[in-house]
């Protein structure tokens, strides 16, 4: 089993969303795959067979940062509590990439715009054990005072 897929498995148990749809996955499950697995997503691999890729990984937590959540995101990294962000903050720091996932999941925007909400800080969490980011992966930290 892959750690990514174990990552969004558990944030979906722990904020109740199926895990099962028509299709034999969730639909968010899946969306979440293509944002921080594109490439293994885009060849078709299983969701077994599919792990996080770093440069989508850094792309993602990037996004966030320059539209001002690095506050936000370094808890998710971190081994603190998860600081929530808005809906909005995603759908603005994702811009395009929200409607393509929308279009390729065929989840409503504002419905996938909610999820990715309520799933990233638990995912990406999960992907930071010790509040590491895996191999090349880096995010920058503002100087200390």
């Amino acid at each position: 089993m892959s750690f990514l897929n174990d990552a969004i498995n558990a944030a979906l148990r722990d904020h109740n969303v199926p895990q099962v749809g028509t299709s034999g996955s969730s639909s968010v499950a899946d969306a979440l795959r293509s944002l921080l697995a594109p490439k293994a997503r885009q060849a078709g691999l299983s969701a077994e067979d599919t792990h996080v890729e770093p440069d989508a990984l850094q792309e993602l937590l990037a996004r966030l940062e320059h539209g001002g959540y690095g506050d936000v995101v370094r808890s998710w990294i971190g081994t603190g509590r998860n600081e929530p962000i808005e809906p909005a903050h995603v759908d603005a720091a994702l811009g395009p990439n929200v409607a393509e996932l929308s279009h390729t999941s065929g989840i409503p925007r504002e419905t996938l715009v909610q999820e990715l909400a309520r799933l990233l800080p638990s995912v990406i969490d999960r992907l930071t054990p010790q509040g590491k980011l895996p191999e090349t992966v880096a995010i920058s930290t503002p100087p200390r005072p």
